[in-house]
């Protein structure tokens, strides 16, 4: 009896061994990047250059995670609270230098994922290397149409078609008979934006006169905006980087023309506007999605007093006002609360997260506005936007929030 009664025993120890195996086994190994304390997370950006001003992305990331890890870290979906280490690294705007930085970042520094990649060239350089290193990019900051590593990409900022479609509606409604010059980044940007115009404005009395491109790197472009002004349009559409499209604001003022102005999120930061001259951007409609933040003194809406803190504590190298920056914040923001749903430390697990967003919120979400994404049908996290007319000194909301929900187009 007593051999039987040993061996019942060792049964049980065996089988709930067994169990334990299981469990173990059951569980994801952690990705790269990946500790019981923290997690590396990379950022590439333009830190220096012409386009500097579009490195306030990465300055507010790194404002939102410095406020994580100094309220005690990220409680991640898995149980474990980790600080969230952030690798930067300077492009310049340039994709091969964005292609290299990420390199480094993935294969040198093991980083878990990158988070607010900028613009659409530079996305587009990273897709094929992403996919083969099964490497997240998430919230990137670009209004890229047709992902080129969709089950590793998410965007966050809205479509340049949705813009597009933004400002047509205004149109339509304040100015039904405009005739409208474009000045455009030649490059996929300039012309997803433009396509999606000509689309929405089609069987109406808005008519495009003239179009000129312009790239990030032209030293000026006078002789595109005289050739613009010469066309007779009435309305003007600014597509274009932060110093063109700042001397595009500029221009229009000072030569005498004053076209309805129409300058998309990319060139329409407060710094630009400081730049050329707040006189000059008097009466320039733009959008956004995140709410006005006009003084840099405590309010009652506690999102941009946590902003305020966060971006004064992490001595920030952009001005309260700048959008830019504050998109960085949002998507810093996003990113704590993709990790903080995060059951299992993997990749997989980070992308199955953001591809599958319902209705989130930041602290900077323009009211009504949310995130949200569903995989398989919607790659596009928000869709709505708040249109907004500059006044000299600071920006007012013109009309309501305009949703474009499931509407937007390749």
């Amino acid at each position: 009896m007593r051999l039987i009664s040993i061996l019942k025993g060792c049964t049980v120890q065996l089988a709930a061994a067994a169990l334990l195996v299981a469990s173990h086994a059951s569980a994801a190994e952690p990705s790269p990047g990946v500790t019981d304390d923290t997690i590396k997370v990379g950022v590439t950006g333009p830190l220096t250059g012409p386009v500097a001003v579009v490195g306030g992305v990465a300055e507010g990331i790194r404002a939102r995670v410095e406020q994580a890890n100094a309220e005690g870290g990220v409680k991640m979906g898995d149980g474990k609270t980790r600080k969230i280490e952030l690798v930067i690294e300077d492009d310049g705007l340039d994709p091969q230098r964005t292609l290299a930085n990420v390199r480094k970042m993935v294969e040198k520094d093991k980083v878990f994922a990158l988070v607010g990649t900028a613009a659409t060239p530079n996305n587009l350089a990273i897709g094929r290397y992403i996919t083969q290193k099964k490497v997240p990019n998430v919230f990137m900051y670009s209004g890229v149409i047709s992902l080129n590593a969709p089950e590793w990409e998410v965007g966050f900022v809205p479509s340049f078609s949705t813009e597009a479609d933004a400002f047509a509606e205004y149109l339509a409604i304040n100015k039904p008979d405009a005739r409208v010059a474009f000045l455009y980044l030649n490059t996929e940007t300039g012309q997803t934006f433009m396509k999606a115009f000509d689309r929405a404005v089609e069987g109406s009395a808005i008519r495009v006169v003239e179009r000129q491109p312009v790239t990030s790197q032209d030293p000026t472009v006078e002789t595109q905006l005289n050739t613009l002004k010469a066309s007779g349009a009435d309305t003007l559409v600014i597509i274009a980087a932060p110093r063109q499209g700042g001397e595009a604001i500029r221009f229009q003022s000072e030569s005498g023309w004053k076209p309805l102005t129409l300058v998309t999120n990319l060139s329409s930061s407060y710094p630009v506007l400081q730049s050329v001259g707040l006189e000059n951007a008097k009466g320039i409609i733009t959008s956004d999605f995140l709410k006005p933040i006009i003084s840099d003194q405590k309010s009652s809406d506690e999102g941009i007093n946590r902003y305020l803190d966060a971006i004064k504590s992490a001595k920030v190298n952009f001005v309260f006002a700048n959008t830019i920056g504050q998109t960085g914040y949002s998507i810093g923001d996003a990113l704590i609360q993709s990790l903080e749903k995060l059951k299992e430390p993997t990749r997989e697990e980070l992308m199955k997260v953001v591809h599958n967003m319902d209705g989130w919120t930041t602290p900077l979400l323009f009211d009504g506005i949310k995130v949200t994404t569903k995989e398989g049908s919607d790659i596009y996290p928000i869709e709505a936007l708040q249109l907004y007319q500059f006044d000299g000194l600071q920006y007012n909301p013109v009309g309501g929030v305009l949703h474009f929900e499931g509407d937007t187009h390749e």
